[in-house]
């Protein structure tokens, strides 16, 4: 007697129920980043959890814990993604000629990270007073940028005679500094002040002229 097989949908199934979708990889990675950082800046980094987090992302708590082990891992994670983000942007205005010119594209560039990214001013700034991060951590996690910041300090120095490396070195310093503070202090000034993103873009235009007036040679 021949034994009957069953008949299947097309995809394998015999009940016609659908193959379960298999996720791709770098897709899940991104879905949770990006959860991540919109939790980021609405909650900070300590208002949240994982299972919070993985209903945002429609993801499974144990898939969050398979790619970054902990909650640690996950908000280093944030942080490297978006501090390359910010390393490839410069990197490619170094190579495209134009770091050093008139309205100085690398201050927007930094700038504009930290506007974009309000989770990211409160993580950063959290990471480094709990101890979450280190100047080793920094060191070890974002190896990788390392590349980004010499072109930086080296642009600088090109754009300001005579300047030696630590002198470029302290104005990359300071654009990374107000940029960093004034997102951090820019939802008292939403409350207290009604600012607004033309304050935004002011306060940028002032950075770029302060910048400017400092790296200029002195007549």
């Amino acid at each position: 007697m021949t034994k009957k097989t069953p008949a299947t949908d097309g995809a394998g199934r015999a009940d016609g129920a659908p193959r379960p979708r298999r996720r791709n990889r770098e897709q899940t990675i991104r879905d949770i980043l990006d959860a991540a950082e919109d939790l980021l800046a609405k909650k900070g980094p300590d208002g949240f959890g994982l299972a919070e987090l993985g209903r945002d992302a429609g993801i499974s708590f144990g898939l969050i814990h398979h790619y970054f082990g902990s909650k640690e891992g996950l908000l280093r994670a944030v942080l490297r993604r978006t501090l390359r983000r910010m390393g490839r942007e410069i990197l490619q205005l170094q190579e495209d000629g134009e770091f050093w010119s008139r309205d100085a594209p690398a201050v927007h560039v930094v700038f504009e990270t930290f506007r974009r990214r309000p989770g990211f001013s409160r993580l950063l700034a959290w990471g480094l007073l709990t101890g979450l991060l280190t100047a080793e951590d920094v060191a070890a996690e974002f190896e990788e940028d390392r590349r980004a910041v010499r072109h930086m300090i080296d642009s600088l120095r090109e754009g300001i005679p005579g300047a030696s490396r630590e002198s470029a070195g302290a104005t990359g310093a300071l654009v990374m500094s107000v940029a960093l503070g004034f997102n951090l202090l820019r939802p008292v000034l939403v409350q207290g002040y009604q600012w607004d993103e033309r304050g935004d873009e002011l306060l940028r235009d002032q950075l770029v002229l302060a910048i400017g007036a400092l790296t200029r040679p002195k007549a």
